[in-house]
């Protein structure tokens, strides 16, 4: 656990001092490492915001940064075996696995570069940030046995990925990730199992994701009767739905695109991501209009013009259903 955190791995505001005085350096573990901070000033607070660890499940750890640094803070760590996701989907997180250094934050189209990292023994970990660095991450960690259990036989080339010694694949998050990630940074007011439930479910979406680009090794349930063809173009079509190119398309339009009807890009669209083509753009265009609030400081109207409301307060209750926030608390929390 890290120091100052509670057990319960609750969420809260964290505004006190990481490390005691005078010491510069503290060593401590969680479930997932063993890892020491280092800082400039020890009697002074070394991060503001968000920073915790909760066991969601038997060999599922969730580890969440919300967080701005306020020293400079370099914190190294011994990983324990497991596969790992990393999503970081504001700021940037500068980290290093192993001698895989990994640049991780948000992309211009509403996605993000995550990373899945596989460690069979223990592993050097550094992360490095400077003075007023902000950093919003989600990270999951999954244990042998929960692969197992979750996956048995089925699973062969994910289970072989997480045995290998190191290994580090960049993940290029979609849209729906990030959405996920901000509800997990951001959840509503639950209790205790509730809570846990709320963020599982969240940490299952992402791990579906983010395993499959291991090799197209976990299909989503429900497009299991597509061909790998026709799932390859409803890839395509969630990256341009990403990208903001189709903001301005019909429905016959991103079909053309995709060179199929619209009735088979609505139904083939659902069984691979779970939503219709507009439910999908709905929540990545959001998604563009949250990145800009919190990093180019745009202001409410720019923001909803960006989401495509026309009026701020339909963008502003849409918005608060979403994250939880109003979209002007975004740039207070940055």
């Amino acid at each position: 656990m890290k120091p100052g955190l509670p057990a319960r791995g609750a969420p809260f505001r964290h505004k006190a001092p990481l490390v005691d005085a005078p010491a510069l350096h503290r060593q401590a573990r969680h479930g997932t490492a063993q890892y020491a901070v280092v800082a400039p000033g020890a009697s002074r607070p070394m991060f503001e915001g968000l920073v915790d660890t909760v066991a969601l499940a038997d060999g599922l750890v969730l580890h969440r940064v919300d967080a701005r640094d306020l020293q400079g803070v370099a914190v190294h760590a011994t990983l324990r075996p497991g596969l790992r996701i990393a999503l970081t989907v504001g700021g940037k997180a500068d980290v290093d696995f192993g001698g895989h250094r990994l640049l991780l934050g948000p992309r211009p189209d509403g996605g993000a570069c995550g990373a899945v990292v596989a460690v069979s023994e223990p592993t050097a970990f550094v992360r490095q940030s400077r003075r007023g660095d902000i950093e919003r991450t989600v990270s999951l960690t999954f244990g042998d046995e929960w692969l197992r259990r979750r996956f048995g036989d089925e699973l062969q080339p994910c289970l072989a990925f997480s045995r290998r010694r190191l290994s580090v694949h960049p993940w290029n998050a979609s849209a729906q990730a990030v959405a996920l990630a901000e509800q997990m940074l951001a959840p509503p007011e639950l209790d205790g199992a509730l809570w846990r439930m709320y963020q599982e479910s969240r940490s299952l979406d992402l791990a579906v994701e983010a395993f499959a680009c291991l090799g197209g090794a976990i299909p989503a349930p429900a497009a299991a009767g597509l061909r790998r063809r026709e799932r390859a173009r409803m890839e395509q079509v969630r990256d341009l739905l990403d990208s903001g190119q189709a903001d301005q398309l019909t429905l016959d339009q991103i079909a053309r695109h995709a060179c199929v009807s619209a009735n088979t890009l609505q139904r083939h669209f659902r069984a691979v991501w779970g939503k219709t083509v507009f439910a999908y753009l709905r929540e990545a265009r959001l998604a563009r209009a949250r990145l800009a609030l919190e990093r180019d400081a745009v202001s409410v109207a720019q923001a909803a013009w960006i989401a495509g409301y026309s009026s701020p307060a339909n963008f502003a209750t849409a918005f608060r259903q979403r994250y939880g926030m109003a979209p002007g608390q975004v740039g207070r929390r940055a």
